[in-house]
């Protein structure tokens, strides 16, 4: 049985460098953090904290999979991550029947906001965005300028290489969230891919159609 004072953290996180929320990039603030912790003479009583790593890889298989080795070994209080949400969605759904906390920077997709307190309710969010933000932002503009006409433009594996889908999601959010809130709003959209003949792009998918009126 484990000590009532230790604290076990499982890190779920791509081992890969070139993604922005890599192990080498926050396994020093995780060492940072707990050594706060260690110093923070308000907590009372001495807490004995451990990590561990293992590799998401960003995967939805792979992720869970992590996750569960954990879980079945008795290695964890908390998990921190995964962050890409393909790889985030069914660890944040399957820790609620586990009553355990999971803390994410991710959760950037529409779903994570509209069914928080369903499916993800033992995840805290604690990353700088949620892609819904986005249709705020949209909303009040469209409202100062009395635009009524959007076409969005997206490349379906644009920025991968920070979270994968990232355009895709941000583009879901924003259309999905226009649809129900601004209905008046005319709206379409556009996938860019690496054949996407540019010409045909300008002249016939915006045009003149998306135009302003900047006449008095």
């Amino acid at each position: 049985m484990l000590h009532s004072r230790d604290v076990k953290i499982a890190v779920l996180l791509p081992f890969d460098d070139t993604r922005m929320f890599s192990v080498h990039h926050i396994a020093p603030a995780v060492n940072l953090a707990i050594n706060e912790l260690n110093q923070n003479k308000a907590m009372g009583h001495k807490y004995n904290f451990s990590v561990q790593y293992n590799d998401s890889r960003c995967n939805i298989a792979e992720g869970i999979n992590k996750a569960i080795n954990f879980y079945i070994k008795r290695q964890v209080h908390v998990y921190f991550g995964p962050v890409c949400d393909f790889a985030l969605a069914p660890v944040a759904r399957q820790v609620g029947f586990w009553n355990l906390p999971l803390v994410s920077v991710g959760a950037m997709a529409r779903d994570f906001s509209l069914y928080r307190l369903t499916q993800y309710r033992l995840m805290t969010r604690v990353g700088p965005v949620n892609f819904r933000s986005l249709y705020y932002f949209f909303k009040e503009i469209m409202s100062i300028y009395r635009w009524h006409k959007i076409k969005m433009l997206y490349s379906k594996t644009g920025q991968d290489y920070l979270l994968k889908s990232l355009c895709h999601f941000s583009i879901e959010a924003l259309h999905y969230d226009l649809e129900s809130g601004v209905p008046k709003i005319q709206q379409d959209y556009f996938r860019v891919d690496e054949n996407t003949d540019k010409d045909h792009l300008l002249r016939r998918e915006i045009g003149l159609d998306y135009s302003v009126n900047t006449k008095p």
